[in-house]
C-alpha cells in the first residue's frame, strides 16, 4: 500500500528511463530508441523501449499504442495488470515515477493473481481440455464459436476509470479474473485453430471407421497418444471418439507437422543454403572466396583475423561435421536421440497452451495459416487475409502489411500458386542477403510477458 517503504533499487527500466533522459539535446530520444546504441538500450526489447520513450515524451496512450503499431510491436493489452497500469498511466498523464508508484501501491492485487491459466494446467493435455477451453471463453452462434470480447470489454470499463487510483485499485479487484499472465487473446485463437486442426484428425479417423477403412486413416491419429491402442483392438464409433477425446496430445508430432507444413527449409541455417549454393567450397576462385569469407567473418567475428581460405576450411569442416552427426541422429536405431532434437518445439507448445508463453506475432500468424490450411472449418472463420486482419486487431497486434518484410513474405505464401517453390526461393534470397530465414525457430522469439516485466521493473 501507499505508506509501505517502497523500494529503492534501480530497475533495467529506470535506467532505460534515464539513458533516454540522458539524450536530450544530444540525439533524437525517439532515434536512440531505435537504434538501441547505447548498452542499457540496446539490451532490451523494442516494445519496451517504446514505452518507456512514452514516459519520457509524455506522450498519450493512443501515441504510444500508434508508436507500437508502426514499429511492429503489440499494442498495450488492458488484460495484464501491469499493462492495465500502463494504460491508466498514459490515459491520465501520470509521470514514470508515478506510475512506478501506483505499481508498488497494486502489488497486493497482482499477487492474487497466481495463476493466469484457469485451466489447461495438466501435464497431459487433451482434445476435451483445448474444448473447454474455448467453450469457457466463447459464445455459440448456431455453429459458429465466437469470442466473448472480454479485453474490448475489460478496455472500455478501464477507459471509464476516473484518475483516483484508489478507483485503480477498485477496479483491479473487481475484475481479477479477467486478468492473465499473458496476452489470453492471441492464446485464445491459438486454442481455436489448434481446435479445429485437431478436430478434423478426429472426424477423419472416425468416418474412416465408419466406412470400414480403420486401418488406413489411423495416420490421423498421430496428433493423439492413442493410436497404439487403437489399433490393437476394434472399438465402436463412440468408443473410439471418446478414447480419442481423452488422449494426452502428442506436442511433438504437431510441432513436426507444422514443420513439414512449411518445408524443412525454413528449419536449415541461412548459412547452410549460402554455403550449398557456393558447392565445392574448396574449387572456389579468389573473388568468390573472399565474398564468402566476408560472409562468415560477419557471422562469426572471432574468424575476422584468419584469411580467407582458412575461414572456408574451418566452415567445409563444420558442415561435413554437422552432416556426420545428423546421419546418427536420425537413425532408425537411434529414434530417441532424434526425439530430443524436437523437444524445444514441442515444449514450446505445452507452455503456449498452458498460459506460461506469450506468442510473438509472427509465429502466431505461421500456426494460424499450418491450422486453418489443414483443417475444415466454417467459411466465416477460413483463414484467409480478412480473417487473419480481424484476429491481429483483435489481439492487438499490428495489421498485415503487404509491402513490409515478413508481411509480404507471408502474404505472398498464402496467394502462391505453389507455395513451396515460392518458400525455398524467399529463403534461399534471404540467406544470400546473409538473413536468417522469417520462420527459423520463430517461437524462440515468444516470452512471457509478465517475466518479461518483473525482471525490467525488479517488482
Amino acid at each position: 500500500m501507499a505508506g509501505e517503504k517502497k523500494n529503492t533499487t534501480r530497475s533495467a527500466f529506470d535506467i532505460l528511463i534515464g539513458e533516454l533522459v540522458d539524450s536530450v539535446g544530444k540525439c533524437s530520444p525517439l532515434e536512440l530508441c531505435l537504434s538501441g546504441d547505447r548498452k542499457a538500450i540496446a539490451a532490451i526489447p523494442l516494445r519496451y523501449r517504446l514505452i518507456a520513450l512514452g514516459f519520457v515524451q509524455h506522450l498519450t496512450l493512443e501515441d504510444v499504442n500508434s508508436r507500437l503499431e508502426k514499429n511492429g510491436c503489440a499494442r498495450l493489452y488492458a488484460r495484464s495488470i501491469r499493462e492495465a497500469s500502463l494504460i491508466y498511466a498514459f490515459r491520465h498523464g501520470l509521470s514514470y515515477d508515478e506510475w512506478r508508484s501506483l505499481e508498488e501501491d497494486c502489488a497486493d492485487v497482482r499477487a492474487f493473481l497466481l495463476d493466469g491459466s484457469r485451466v489447461l494446467t495438466s501435464s497431459a493435455l487433451s482434445l476435451l481440455d483445448i474444448r473447454s477451453y474455448i467453450s469457457d471463453n466463447s459464445l455459440r452462434e448456431d455453429e459458429l464459436i465466437r469470442t466473448q470480447h472480454k479485453t474490448r470489454l475489460l478496455s472500455r470499463e478501464l477507459s471509464e476509470v476516473s484518475g483516483d487510483r484508489e478507483k485503480f485499485r477498485e477496479f483491479l479487484l473487481s475484475n481479477l479474473q479477467s486478468f492473465s499472465l499473458v496476452r489470453e487473446k492471441t492464446r485464445y485463437y491459438f486454442c481455436k485453430y489448434l481446435l479445429y486442426y485437431l478436430e478434423t484428425k478426429e472426424e477423419t479417423y472416425l468416418g474412416a471407421l465408419e466406412a470400414g477403412r480403420r486401418s488406413a486413416a489411423l495416420g490421423y491419429l498421430s496428433v493423439f497418444r492413442v493410436r497404439t491402442a487403437l489399433s490393437r483392438k476394434k472399438y465402436s464409433t463412440i468408443e473410439s471418439a471418446v478414447m480419442i477425446e481423452e488422449s494426452p496430445l502428442s506436442f511433438g508430432e504437431i510441432y513436426r507437422a507444422y514443420q513439414e507444413f512449411y518445408f524443412e527449409t525454413t528449419q536449415t541455417d541461412w548459412l547452410e543454403i549460402q554455403l550449398e549454393y557456393y558447392g565445392d567450397l574448396r574449387a572456389l576462385d579468389a573473388k568468390e572466396a573472399h565474398a564468402l569469407a566476408d560472409a562468415l567473418r560477419h557471422r562469426d567475428p572471432s574468424l575476422r583475423r584468419l584469411p580467407d581460405r582458412k575461414v572456408i576450411a574451418y566452415y567445409a569442416d563444420l558442415m561435413e561435421k554437422k552432416e556426420a552427426e545428423a546421419d546418427i541422429t536420425f537413425a532408425s536405431s537411434n529414434k530417441k536421440a532424434a526425439y530430443q532434437i524436437g523437444r524445444s518445439g514441442e515444449n514450446f507448445l505445452r507452455k503456449v497452451l498452458r498460459g506460461e508463453l506469450d506468442l510473438d506475432r509472427t509465429t502466431f500468424l505461421s500456426f494460424l495459416l499450418f491450422f486453418g490450411k489443414e483443417s475444415r472449418i466454417p467459411a466465416e472463420h477460413r483463414i484467409d487475409l480478412p480473417r487473419l486482419t480481424e484476429i491481429l486487431r483483435e489481439c492487438g497486434f499490428p495489421s498485415l502489411d503487404p509491402s513490409a518484410g515478413f508481411d509480404r513474405f507471408f502474404c505472398g505464401f498464402m496467394e502462391a500458386g505453389d507455395p513451396m517453390m515460392y518458400l525455398l526461393t524467399e529463403a534461399e534470397n534471404m540467406a544470400l542477403s546473409e538473413e536468417n530465414f522469417y520462420l527459423y525457430k520463430t517461437y524462440l522469439s515468444s516470452e512471457n510477458s509478465e517475466k518479461r516485466w518483473r525482471d525490467l521493473t525488479g517488482n
